[in-house]
């Protein structure tokens, strides 16, 4: 059995047997993955990202471990590895939330009888030219995002769309206010290459 893997054994039958000192390990060892679950989560549903609502869906992860004495914990067999596992629970606590907060819109509008939020906000039939512009926009949009990577793209939706302060980004994406002065620099230099393909 490899070291790692022994180690999260005996890390999670500690938890379970309620030692709090396992527990403080077990926190500081998975807390960023899962707090990047929950951004990386947000963000594939261009969901606002803002720090209460990312730090309450964090401790709803762990409140989630712990209720009906360990229940959850309890189930993971270890046919992956634990940090995938934890991955994907955090994504699952996050959809249940946004499921809540759609309130009968769809997280992508892929059923009929589900209206996606981009169609709920039109207001009346877009001219012909301006469904050209939107198309185009559609075009360029897709293309920057299959330029960047994850991590990119959720600072994109942290600095553009919700006009967080790199300070602020920091704290979210566990990183230096330098490195997201950099990060800013790099994606800005992917956008500017891919919307000069189209001028």
């Amino acid at each position: 059995m490899k070291t790692g893997l022994h180690d999260d054994i005996k890390l999670v039958e500690r938890c379970i047997s309620q030692d709090k000192k396992a527990w403080d390990t077990f926190v500081e060892k998975y807390n960023r993955l899962i707090s990047h679950s929950i951004v990386q989560t947000l963000t594939r549903y261009f969901f606002p990202l803002e720090n209460q609502i990312v730090e309450d869906l964090f401790h709803s992860v762990f409140l989630s471990l712990i209720e009906e004495n360990c229940k959850k914990l309890r189930q993971f067999k270890w046919r992956c590895s634990l940090s995938s596992w934890l991955h994907v629970i955090a994504a699952r606590v996050t959809i249940d939330y946004l499921r809540k907060q759609s309130t009968g819109l769809s997280l992508n509008g892929e059923t009929d009888d589900e209206v996606p939020l981009k169609d709920k906000l039109t207001n009346g039939n877009p001219l012909p030219d301006e469904m050209l512009e939107h198309k185009e926009e559609k075009v360029i949009f897709e293309q920057i995002k299959k330029s960047l990577t994850k991590r990119e793209l959720i600072f994109l939706e942290l600095y553009y769309s919700r006009e967080l302060s790199p300070i602020e980004i920091s704290k979210i994406l566990n990183t230096t206010e330098n490195n997201v002065y950099q990060l800013k620099s790099l994606v800005r230099k992917k956008m500017k290459k891919v919307v000069g393909k189209y001028l």
